[in-house]
């Protein structure tokens, strides 16, 4: 299997473990459901695309189901290093560049926070840093 330096070389997030993602990581609403859900995006501002046809980073159907189900999983906060709406981590997909080990989707080697707000993974090394100032090259994908 490759290593993670060229699975993130090709694009790939190592998390998936050379697997093709899917669009098994979009909980589905039925119709009733994905109207509200839209509602919901719009009247609240989320920062989702709801017509997305490619696979999704992060699973906001199944955290608006959590919203509607009460599930105490379902809150958002403020980031306090980026200063935007942060949603937990328990919905992100293994797309995600800070998919974590507590997303539901995790394998046992999926990396965790330490208390830097950095994501570690299990050798120890720091797959992603959120209080790091984001460069050119991060915004472009090059990092």
């Amino acid at each position: 299997m490759a290593d993670d330096l060229s699975l993130a070389s090709l694009g790939l997030n190592p998390n998936l473990a050379g697997r093709v993602p899917g669009q098994s990581y979009n909980t589905p609403l039925g119709m009733l459901g994905e109207m509200a859900f839209r509602q919901w995006v719009q009247s609240n501002n989320v920062p989702f695309n709801p017509d997305a046809t490619t696979p999704q980073d992060y699973d906001m159907r199944g955290f608006y189901q959590g919203l509607q189900q009460q599930n105490p999983k379902a809150t958002t906060a403020v980031n306090s290093n980026d200063g935007r709406l942060h949603f937990p981590d328990y919905w992100k997909t293994p797309l995600h560049q800070s998919f974590s080990n507590e997303s539901q989707w995790a394998g046992p080697n999926a990396p965790s926070w330490n208390e830097q707000d950095q994501l570690v993974s299990p050798n120890g090394r720091i797959v992603f840093d959120e209080r790091r100032p984001k460069t050119l090259a991060d915004l472009v994908g090059m990092r």
